[in-house]
């Protein structure tokens, strides 16, 4: 079971789009508008994510500390001894989300746990997954260009991931309930039975892919 539980998660992000709202409203006063760019919005957010998990957290756990500075671990759970890396995103604007890492980091600690909020660009609705014990092997090789940060491979990491808030729901399996609901109401001697089942053949060998489903909280 998870050391987070979903009442952790939601206390956590009430605060923090709390927080977001004081900042936008800041932000404006000066003539400014923190939404026109998610990225720097995220940055932003990054260190209020680490400070307002771990306070929930500290209600559950002694000696809990947070940190953030480069090459320390967000937050560290003294009392049940685990260190956890925190990560906010939005989706890009082709609509994929991508889990990053430091790829350094990684391979130095050997294994990391991480805790990732997704959220929509008003910071209205989120996913919060938990994932436990990565190793480089569950994120994509370096590339260049890309400052040392490596995606993580989803269809390796979501099947067992804590999933706090939201969902994440399987393309595949989805896909392949519908194809074979279709292929049991269409004859074999057409086209289109053919077709179903080159699409069917596809959906069940390919990679899982999910579909990252917000939460209004």
């Amino acid at each position: 079971m998870t050391y987070i539980t979903r009442e952790t998660a939601l206390n956590a992000v009430e605060r923090m789009k709390c927080f977001h709202d004081d900042v936008v409203n800041t932000y404006a006063r000066y003539g400014m508008d923190l939404l026109s760019n998610l990225g720097r919005r995220n940055i932003v957010m990054s260190q209020v994510q680490e400070t307002f998990f771990a306070q929930e957290l500290g209600k559950m756990y002694s000696d809990v500390k947070e940190d953030g500075r480069t090459g320390q671990p967000d937050i560290v759970i003294g009392e049940i001894g685990k260190e956890l890396e925190c990560k906010l995103t939005s989706r890009h604007r082709g609509g994929a989300i991508s889990f990053s890492t430091d790829y350094g980091t990684l391979s130095q600690k050997g294994k990391l746990d991480y805790l990732y909020v997704v959220c929509d660009k008003e910071f209205k609705k989120f996913c919060v997954i938990h994932f436990e014990n990565l190793t480089v092997e569950h994120f994509r090789h370096v590339s260049p260009g890309s400052r040392g940060k490596v995606a993580m491979k989803k269809y390796l990491t979501l099947p067992n991931a804590n999933i706090l808030v939201g969902e994440a729901v399987s393309m595949n399996q989805r896909n392949i309930k519908k194809i074979k609901e279709a292929l049991s109401i269409c004859s074999p001697t057409t086209k289109k039975f053919a077709n179903l089942k080159k699409r069917l053949v596809y959906w069940e060998q390919a990679p899982e892919k999910y579909n990252i489903i917000f939460e209004s909280v």
